[in-house]
């Protein structure tokens, strides 16, 4: 009998380490091909560029630490050298460029990527089987039994986002955050033309909402752009990621103020990238205390923290419930 945690981004793996701990034998099941989820750090490839080879975040950009459990755990990261403190001050740009600096709290980055951080919190948990390539096609239940691609299962935890966790499970009883696409372009510079900075908030653009200096974040200074794509033009072209390619990179040198065109330019599809809001409770029930939903549309989010949260909550709960059991 085992704890099945259905999702490897931040929130399963946090989950699936509050089982492990309590004694309880877990799989983790994930549909790619590696965890991460939207923690997702890309190696470049094929681009006939110097930086074959780099890796790049292109899904969540940074991370922060509030609250005190999870900030224990970034500390021992950071111990570790998985994690590292980037910066707690962006620019601010409207669509003719850039205007100020922003302080605000301090940003973590992961100098091999943020996909490292999952991988890393998992490395850390006391023992995880887990299964990538792995996707679930059912949670349900019958009676008190919690059953997965119809197998029975002590527990079992969804720890994706609800519209994609829907698609398995009945979630007729959650209520419905609209979520957001954002399709993110990573552009590859022979040289620095910019000024020096670490990420840029993009105001009231119809291309652009945020740029990031990956080789800030990364530490090495390497000429490489991360940009997010306004979510009403993202979803125009979720369809043809690529034929938003000129319009980000006019964008760019715009906001920048640069003129040189990168090297090599790709984007990447997030259909579902973040919930418009997040509700307060840490995360849901379903019928039973053997069978939840986490993530980052939970523990007041949307925040790579509150993914973490949530995650950490709901295994904390089916432990205590399994080991009442």
């Amino acid at each position: 009998m085992t704890a099945v945690v259905i999702g490897g981004g931040i929130s399963g793996i946090a989950c699936a380490t509050e089982l492990a701990r309590s004694g309880a034998d877990v799989v983790v099941r994930d549909k790619g091909h590696v965890i991460g989820g939207r923690m997702m750090s890309r190696t470049l490839r094929d681009t006939g560029t110097r930086f074959d080879g780099r890796v790049v975040d292109i899904g969540a950009s940074y991370f922060t630490a509030n609250d005190p459990a999870f900030h224990a755990v970034v500390t021992e990261l950071v111990n570790l050298g998985v994690v590292r403190p980037w910066t707690d001050a962006f620019h601010v740009a409207s669509p003719s460029g850039i205007e100020a600096v922003s302080a605000g709290p301090m940003r973590y980055a992961a100098p091999r990527g943020l996909r490292s951080v999952v991988t890393g919190l998992a490395a850390l948990a006391p023992s995880l089987a887990i299964m990538t390539n792995s996707p679930v096609a059912s949670v349900c239940l019958r009676g008190a039994d919690v059953f997965v691609d119809e197998v029975s299962v002590q527990a079992a935890a969804v720890c994706m986002p609800r519209p994609q966790a829907a698609r398995i499970l009945d979630l007729t009883d959650v209520p419905v955050i609209p979520w957001e696409p954002v399709l993110s372009v990573t552009c590859v510079f022979a040289r620095r033309e910019w000024i020096e900075l670490d990420g840029v908030f993009v105001n009231d653009d119809s291309v652009l909402t945020w740029i990031a200096d990956d080789g800030s974040r990364r530490g090495d200074g390497a000429p490489v752009l991360v940009a997010h794509v306004h979510p009403v033009l993202s979803a125009r072209h979720l369809d043809d990621p690529s034929a938003v390619l000129p319009s980000v990179i006019a964008a760019l040198q715009r906001v920048l103020a640069i003129s040189s065109l990168p090297e090599w330019a790709q984007v990447h599809r997030w259909s579902l990238a973040k919930p418009l809001a997040g509700h307060a409770e840490p995360f849901w029930r379903h019928g039973t205390p053997l069978l939840g939903l986490a993530g980052d549309e939970w523990h007041g989010g949307p925040r790579v923290e509150a993914a973490w949260l949530s995650g950490h909550s709901l295994g904390t709960a089916l432990a205590v419930d399994l080991s009442n059991g």
